[in-house]
């Protein structure tokens, strides 16, 4: 049986044994360590790597960001739109996803390490409400997962700089595959310790050469096998 949750409940239900593994899509946390030694332990193994969208309404005219831009922006140190150089922009409405997803985590660990977030701050329950949310309000901001907003014409993701004054990357394809983007997430499937042998086949799937092939055709980059870009003369560098 497969079940649909969050990163967090995923991980508590791997620590008390009631699933055999659970995908993780942010870091281990200190907690989920000390709980899962006090059992049989837990081994975490990277699969893939993906990208977060750093998403904003279509009427919006801000282009890119930095992540200390959007740091700040969590942090509530940003509050305008127009300290991101949209002078009527007004107040800016910052979302993330609800406290049990790895989204909500993944923004807290590697945009504000580790403190929290802004009172101002919106958090619903899903990454979806979060890009609702985007798509009718024009001075709204999310940092969602790149597969929840393709193919939906109404919102539009910012180029992104690892830090002021850096180049500023796209979110594109190629730009996964390569790993340049700059907001990148590594996934990973967390079995306990001593994982049961459909887990460890799994796993051992996943990791390989046609796992990995497979994770790549759908838009991920591989974390376990080296990657070569190859263009054909039509297309565009």
């Amino acid at each position: 049986m497969i079940a649909t949750n969050g990163s967090a409940e995923g991980m508590e239900q791997l620590v008390n044994g009631e699933v055999e593994m659970s995908v993780l899509m942010r870091d281990v946390t200190d907690p989920e360590v000390e709980a899962a030694v006090q059992r049989d332990g837990l081994h975490a193994y990277p699969v893939v790597w993906d990208a977060v969208a750093a998403v904003v309404n279509r009427a919006c005219p801000v282009e890119q960001i930095s992540r200390d831009e959007l740091a700040r922006i969590y942090s509530g140190e940003i509050s305008n739109w127009a300290e991101l150089g949209w002078k009527d922009g007004g107040s800016l409405i910052a979302l993330t996803s609800g406290p049990k997803n790895g989204m909500y985590a993944y923004v807290q660990q590697l945009l504000l390490g580790g403190g929290n977030y802004a009172a101002t701050v919106y958090a619903p329950p899903a990454e979806t409400d979060a890009i609702e949310t985007v798509a009718t309000r024009r001075n709204a901001i999310a940092c969602v997962s790149r597969p929840l907003i393709e193919g939906d014409g109404r919102v539009r993701a910012l180029a992104v700089s690892r830090a002021t004054g850096l180049p500023y990357v796209s979110l594109s394809r190629e730009s996964v595959l390569d790993r340049t983007y700059p907001l990148l997430r590594n996934i990973a499937i967390a079995t306990p310790a001593r994982p049961r042998p459909t887990a460890s086949d799994f796993i051992t799937f996943v990791s390989g050469v046609d796992g990995q092939r497979i994770v790549a055709r759908h838009g991920y980059a591989p974390a376990t096998v080296p990657i070569r870009i190859v263009r054909t003369a039509e297309e565009p560098e």
